[in-house]
């Protein structure tokens, strides 16, 4: 056995893609295998990787002992490493940052099981009484202790008793020294989900539309062989019971299922609705999650001990054994794409091509499918089912389409509501229906701007202007998360002036909601009032409780929500996103407005939506508002086709950024140079601009675009690019090319 597994190649956790080769200490001959994680030390320090390969010997001379292996088993399955490379190859990302993706930072870093602090009586209940009794005169603190713990017979934790009831540390002490209570170490529950009740529910009767579809699924299941189904359902057709009785069957089969969703607002309601049909244990995986609960989850998949995994675009990673289904919800979304970091992938690509490698099925689900999906199914690539109709007796809101520029000439200026979207909340309050309010831009006021010079106040490390949140009474950049006080003189003219605000966002369209209806209650939706662990949650209870007759919110109010009494949907300011240069805008104002009118009228009740814009005879918001998807889409791929834009062409974005403005343009311009004299026919380079965004956290940014038909023969050359001083980042299948 030494002779084999003698020598191992390591990639580390540091920013350092090369393999390294360290010796195997006898101990550990018998038992490291690729991918464990193992310590090894590194110049003067020690540090953590993960092995790649395991030999018998090394061409190196000299090579250093690893100091321990940390892992007791592989953190990767076969099937995961084929997948690995594949996302290393077609995304041109360094093997050793795609591990990350597969072995997360709570796996990394080998988090400990952490505990609290938990009470319980030592005495007998009558003597506690008796105490109790004799203390409420000497110390009342003491005798609230007791009592709390007298309605609580198991016991409670240290931190709720004094966050809930505001007594002392010191009080508590007191009795445990007395030996009336004792205190011990017990672990926090991670994952509390798994403890609540729910009414259990049966699968639901189908219609023609729905069955169909779930039987093509089935069969799909049962041959074990790949399979990649596109649902194209109407909102509220149905499709999340196709999701439930599909896995239903994987189950039965002894398969595990992955369901990725695209916000983590989605999460609690996806859940409700998973552990009331399954009494299966559920893994949640997402970064809202803290470490112990995301290795809790994790290392039940490992063992085979979970066999349904809910969670956004990461979840696709998650080590399941014998995968039977992946469903991407909302498959269109763009949250699928990971676009802060290498590697850049894509969620439902990553999940088509993992069903493929394990012999799988693939369901992707949309309302509104993308133009790369919907043409795969038209070129046979995916089989395509439409659910035409709502799943229910209802049927698809009546939208209004308002010219707001009639409206401010009628009202003599800026407003946010129309005479017709103020009726129609009128109307709802009046009968105890709820309204969705969207409007896609957060804060109080977009901009702060100088009365005399008109220069925006800017982030100091983004070429982004600041936002005003009253919230917070500060400016905030939506990039880098800088913040600042409210400027008083002009950084540009010096002017003393008074800076004006400009535009609007949802906490000012939240109180000017309040200024019309006084007594209205709502409730907000974005990412400032999203920031805790269980915000999205607690919000989505709230409003489903009835709790708020308005819920104003970004686009995530978009995303797949069911609420049975909103009757009316008012989209602010529709046309905002047509003005955003890049090939995907009408795309994706189409997809937000059907989505969040499909919001509208899911249950007995009749919806309306309202989308306020000053192009009210635009050709988007027109097929938008017939809920014609596929004359959209008509238009949208001849569009595509004309300009060899994707679904007809790949798109590569080579992006430079430095902290100097003059290097990023040149040495995005000789990899530029490079590549103009060494692509392959039928294959171009787009000369090199400034992004969209010129500068972001003290970075300046160039980038340039390829375009091919054929994106393989391209690939080498992408490693080829000669090195340079800026930071390089290479996104294969860019969702925009403006940002």
């Amino acid at each position: 056995m030494s002779e084999t597994r003698s020598f191992i190649e390591v990639l580390l956790d540091q920013n350092f893609t090369r393999k390294l080769d360290y010796a195997v200490p006898k101990e550990w001959q018998a038992t490291v295998e690729t991918g464990m994680r193992v310590e090894v030390p590194l110049k003067t320090k020690t540090v953590q990787g993960t092995i790649v390969a395991v030999k018998p010997s090394s061409t190196y001379p000299s090579v250093k002992s690893m100091i321990r292996v940390i892992s007791n088993a592989s953190e990767m399955t076969s099937a995961q490493w084929r997948l690995a490379h594949w996302i290393s190859h077609y995304y041109a990302a360094p093997l050793q940052r795609v591990l990350k993706c597969f072995i997360p930072p709570n796996i990394r870093q080998d988090v400990q099981e952490k505990t609290q602090n938990f009470l319980s009586f030592q005495k007998t209940q009558a003597e506690v009484l008796t105490e109790c009794e004799s203390l409420r005169m000497t110390n009342p603190e003491e005798a609230l202790i007791l009592e709390v713990l007298l309605k609580n017979k198991k016991g409670l934790f240290v931190s709720h008793l004094m966050e809930e009831h505001s007594v002392s540390k010191a009080a508590i002490q007191r009795l445990i020294q007395r030996k009336t209570l004792s205190l011990k170490k017990t672990p926090i529950p991670r994952d509390l989900i798994q403890e609540e009740e729910f009414f259990m529910t049966s699968p639901k009767k189908l219609n023609e539309e729905q069955s169909a579809c779930l039987q093509k699924i089935q069969e799909a299941l049962l041959s074990a062989r790949f399979s990649a189904h596109l649902i194209h359902g109407v909102t509220g057709s149905g499709k999340t019971e196709v999701y439930l009785q599909a896995i239903g069957s994987a189950l039965e089969q002894g398969k595990g299922a992955i369901l990725l969703v695209p916000e983590v607002s989605l999460t609690s309601q996806t859940i409700e609705r998973f552990r009331a049909r399954f009494s299966e244990k559920l893994a949640i995986l997402h970064h809202k999650r803290s470490f112990g609960e995301r290795t809790s989850a994790w290392e039940g998949l490992r063992k085979g001990e979970i066999r349904i995994a809910i969670g956004a675009r990461s979840a696709i990673f998650a080590p399941m054994q014998n995968l039977g289904l992946i469903i991407v919800d909302e498959e269109h979304d763009s949250s699928y794409k990971q676009s802060e970091e290498t590697p850049f992938y894509h969620a439902r690509n990553v999940a088509v091509m993992r069903a493929a490698q394990e012999g799988s099925t693939v369901i992707l689900g949309s309302a509104t499918p993308s133009i790369e999906s919907r043409r795969n199914a038209d070129q046979k690539k995916y089989i395509l089912h439409t659910l035409r109709a709502r799943a229910t007796k209802a049927s698809l809101p009546s939208v209004k389409i308002v010219d707001m520029k009639k409206t401010f000439d009628i009202y003599g200026g800026f407003t946010h509501f129309s005479s017709e979207l103020l009726e129609g909340i009128k109307e709802r309050l009046a009968v105890g229906e709820q309204t969705l309010l969207l409007l896609n831009r957060r804060g109080y006021h977009r901009l702060q701007v100088c009365a005399d010079c008109r220069a925006v106040v800017k982030c100091p490390h983004c070429d982004l202007g600041l936002t005003f949140h009253r919230e917070a009474n500060a400016l905030q950049c939506h990039l880098c998360g800088f913040q600042t006080k409210i400027s008083r003189v002009c950084s540009a003219c010096g002017s003393k002036k008074e800076l004006v605000f400009k535009g609007f966002g949802t906490e000012h369209a939240e109180r000017a909601l309040h200024a019309v209806f006084p007594e209205i209650r709502t409730l907000r939706m974005d990412r400032d009032t999203t920031t805790k662990k269980e915000s999205h949650e607690t919000i989505f209870k709230s409003f489903r409780a009835h709790k708020a007759d308005v819920l104003i919110g970004t686009q995530m109010i978009a995303k797949g929500f069911h609420f049975p009494s909103v009757t009316l949907v008012g989209v602010l300011n529709a046309d905002a996103p047509l003005s955003i240069p890049d090939f995907r805008s009408a795309e994706s104002t189409f997809q937000l407005l059907t989505q969040v009118a499909g919001r509208s009228g899911r249950s007995d009740l009749p919806g309306e939506v309202i989308l306020q814009t000053f192009l009210p005879d635009h050709p988007v918001l027109k097929l938008a508002a017939a809920h014609d998807y596929d004359a959209f889409y008509q238009a949208e791929i001849e569009e595509r086709s004309l300009f060899r834009f994707p679904p007809f062409s790949h798109l590569i974005k080579c992006l430079f950024l430095s902290k100097e403005e003059a290097l990023a343009e040149s040495d995005a311009r000789a990899a530029f140079s490079f590549l103009e004299k060494n692509l392959p026919s039928g294959a171009e380079v787009l000369p090199v601009t400034a992004a969209g965004h010129p500068k972001v956290k003290d970075l300046y940014r160039f980038q340039f675009l390829i375009r091919t038909e054929k994106i393989e023969p391209i690939l080498p050359l992408l490693s080829q690019i000669p090195p340079c001083k800026s930071q390089c980042k290479i996104d294969i299948d860019p969702l925009s090319t403006f940002f």
